[in-house]
């Protein structure tokens, strides 16, 4: 059974280093200063899920308002296709994201795929999300020119809401001439 606690102080440089830069594109990675910005102001947090094989799992989430960004989770290597994702999720939804909060998760989009190897991998990453019960959307997202199907989780809400909220999310995350220079969200 899977455990979770946050990433404290002291751990949290390292693992940023060592694991969101090892499993996302350079171009999907946050700076460190700015992680830690948030977590000071208490809108973004980073859980560690374990079990007695040791670490499993990690998710960071980012909470404005009424919205939660999942901006990245992830499971360990050697531990993925194990059904760890599958148990993250619920815990997710179920606790870590505050009561009446709905949950917005960024899916590159497989209509932006650039080969077939890559489409795949993007329609695998959606079907794993709707499998684990989120609700795909219209909302398409375009953050430092990565084009994102936007799915929810949680409590649920419209598509012009969900937007509402990813804006919100992400004004609160970026500086205004970075939000507004490497921030867009709409329907088709």
């Amino acid at each position: 059974m899977l455990k979770w606690r946050e990433l404290e102080t002291d751990e949290r440089e390292n693992w940023y280093h060592a694991h969101i830069c090892r499993d996302f594109p350079a171009d999907e990675v946050k700076p460190f200063e700015t992680l830690e910005s948030l977590i000071q102001k208490g809108k973004y947090h980073c859980y560690l899920f374990f079990d007695e094989s040791g670490a499993a799992a990690y998710a960071y989430t980012m909470t404005e308002g009424r919205f939660t960004l999942l901006d990245y989770l992830a499971v360990e290597p050697e531990r993925r296709g194990k059904g760890i994702g599958s148990a993250v999720l619920p815990i997710l939804t179920g606790t870590l994201v505050p009561n009446g909060n709905t949950m917005l998760i960024e899916a590159e989009n497989p209509a932006c795929a650039q080969d077939l190897s890559d489409r795949t991998i993007r329609l695998s990453r959606v079907r794993f999300y709707k499998g684990a019960g989120m609700k795909m959307t219209e909302v398409l997202e375009n953050t430092f020119g990565v084009e994102y199907r936007i799915l929810t989780g949680a409590a649920a809400c419209s598509d012009p809401e969900a937007m509402q909220g990813l804006e919100a999310v992400y004004r609160a995350m970026l500086p205004e001439a970075v939000f507004n220079q490497n921030f867009s969200v709409r329907l088709p």
